[in-house]
């Protein structure tokens, strides 16, 4: 399913619950290589946890991602970074775990974050390339001129570096607010 973001969308394969839980698919890359027009091939998965409160990113890395909450509640908030597109510096907010169990295709220079809501929760994430070092830019969770909703209560945890982000206009000089 689309989004408000060129090039983000959903993908929501059926649930199959019973008395002993569910059963889900969460990928089908038929279907996502379909919506592409091209191959995505996995070269790396990630899982991260988290406790509730905990913010991380927004990070802007140069391949796509497919992401995924598996256990838990979490805030997405994706912002396109990318300088020729015509949603430059637009967010958008998507709520995914137990409740919303669909996963998330994320183009390449795009900003990821997420916001655990729950008490912990599993996020997982598929990428087209393998991680590196400096590949990745930081910008402020916080940004003024982003100005992204987050039902944060309280102060978030943060790691180091993205306490020490940088402001989308300063990395996006082409951002027009």
């Amino acid at each position: 399913m689309e989004t408000n973001l060129d090039g983000v969308f959903t993908i929501n394969l059926p649930t199959y619950e019973d008395n002993r839980g569910f059963f889900r698919e969460v990928l089908k890359f038929s279907g996502i290589n379909e919506q592409l027009g091209k191959s995505f091939i996995p070269k790396q998965i990630n899982h991260a946890r988290s406790v509730k409160n905990t913010l991380r990113g927004i990070h802007v890395a140069p391949w796509n991602k497919i992401i995924y909450v598996t256990k838990g509640k979490v805030q997405v908030v994706l912002v396109d970074s990318r300088k020729d597109s015509k949603t430059l510096g637009k967010h958008q907010s998507f709520i995914l775990g137990d409740d919303n169990r669909i996963a998330v295709f994320v183009p390449a220079n795009f900003g990821n974050s997420y916001l655990v809501l729950s008490e912990t929760a599993d996020y997982m994430y598929v990428t087209d390339e393998e991680w590196s070092p400096n590949k990745e830019l930081n910008v402020f969770w916080n940004d003024k001129d982003l100005n992204i909703n987050w039902q944060l209560n309280g102060q978030p945890f943060l790691s180091e570096r993205d306490s020490t982000a940088f402001s989308f206009s300063s990395l996006f000089p082409d951002f027009k607010k």
